[in-house]
């Protein structure tokens, strides 16, 4: 998966092959040295083998401050909150996968509070558009919803087109956003555009801590089994859940009336 690799390498960083570190890197600008020391310290947090900053640099053939300099660039204060950050999402994807997928394993989790009033803002604003979006995996996700909800008889649209959440101009009263990682700028962007015309915003997203789950007025979270996974790569049942929580709501919806 990495052509960063070389065939030593590839053996030294076997496990670590389904991650996909390709967005993340493009998003911090990481050169290739950067990945690679990246790459070295999920390794070692993977293998609980977490060294000081010295004795991984020595290790790594960098200098301390080359480690430093990266820490700061992707965000943290320093070498020790970076393992600190590194070990947290690595203990969470750990646990992730010893959850059940069965529908019981996380509709149990969703908030009955906010199924309920889901199913009341469809049924108050029934007669007005309710807009969809989403982009890249999530797009089909984004066509079933809409599908689903006009044969319900809801006005739904599908859109990520900036002009219609910058004017609202078809009064639109909700918003539907499908975002796993729930930082996608192409949805979030929408979202807050959303907000500042009174949209109700209803976010379906495998990140609660995201900046779409934070902004939206509902947000169904949803386990995400590969969070390392940028591209996809490996299967991952988040999509499924989605589509699952989504027909159960629509079914209650159904049932109610």
């Amino acid at each position: 998966m990495f052509h960063l690799f070389t065939d030593k390498t590839k053996v030294k960083y076997d496990w670590i092959m389904t991650i996909d570190i390709s967005k993340f890197s493009a998003q911090f600008h990481l050169n290739q040295k950067e990945q690679d020391l990246f790459i070295s310290l999920i390794n070692q947090c993977k293998n609980k083998t977490t060294k000081n900053i010295r004795s991984f640099a020595k290790e790594n053939f960098v200098s301390p401050s080359a480690i430093i300099r990266l820490a700061k660039k992707l965000g943290y204060s320093g070498y020790t909150e970076m393992i600190y950050q590194l070990n947290f999402l690595l203990k969470n994807d750990e646990e992730n996968k010893n959850k059940l997928s069965d529908i019981t394993s996380f509709i149990q989790d969703i908030s009955e509070k906010d199924m309920q009033k889901f199913i009341q803002l469809l049924n108050e604003n029934k007669n007005y558009p309710i807009l969809v979006c989403g982009t890249g995996f999530c797009s089909p996700l984004k066509d079933f919803f809409v599908r689903k909800l006009l044969v319900l008889g809801y006005p739904a649209i599908e859109t990520n087109n900036y002009e219609v959440f910058e004017t609202n101009n078809i009064n639109a009263k909700i918003m539907i956003a499908i975002s796993k990682s729930g930082t996608t700028d192409t949805i979030l962007k929408p979202v807050q555009d959303g907000l500042k015309h009174g949209l109700h915003v209803v976010a379906f997203t495998g990140n609660n801590q995201s900046p779409i789950a934070k902004n939206a007025e509902i947000s169904f979270t949803l386990l995400d089994d590969k969070i390392l996974d940028d591209r996809n790569i490996t299967a991952n049942y988040f999509y499924a859940r989605v589509l699952v929580l989504f027909e159960y709501l629509i079914d209650r919806i159904v049932n109610q009336k």
